[in-house]
């Protein structure tokens, strides 16, 4: 074997653990915008059923937050239709609400955004009681 032959054969192993490098940095970036996202998603749908369960939610407003993580969060919610229920003077409500999660990664900030619907049903007034 020859000098020559000894050159040839390092640089093409060099060139060869260049390309397998590089290969695994993007994938190890990569997989770091995942856990990023998968995070972010947890989050938003934890959230939205926190809203959703929440009885204070009402139409027409908004609500925000920041986590200790950085996820930024905001919900805006909107009466999208009022019916009234039978045999009562109180209405039914379909609320839709918004949730805009939002979270910094090292190209600028990344979004997603979830929506629901919310039935509100007011609870009846007690059965009043005449002496």
């Amino acid at each position: 074997m020859s000098l020559l032959e000894v050159l040839i054969a390092v640089s093409l192993l060099g060139i060869s653990f260049v390309s397998i490098f590089s290969g695994l940095s993007a994938g190890l970036r990569a997989t770091g915008r995942l856990d990023l996202f998968d995070r972010a998603n947890e989050f938003a749908i934890q959230k939205l059923n926190e809203l959703f369960l929440d009885p204070s939610v009402q139409a027409n407003e908004r609500r925000s937050g920041v986590t200790p993580s950085g996820i930024a969060w905001e919900a805006a919610t909107a009466l999208v239709d009022k019916r009234p229920l039978g045999g009562s003077d109180t209405a039914a409500q379909l609320i839709r609400i918004v949730l805009r999660v939002s979270w910094r990664t090292p190209k600028g900030w990344q979004t997603l955004d979830l929506e629901t619907f919310k039935l509100v049903i007011p609870e009846p007034p007690p059965p009043s009681t005449s002496p």
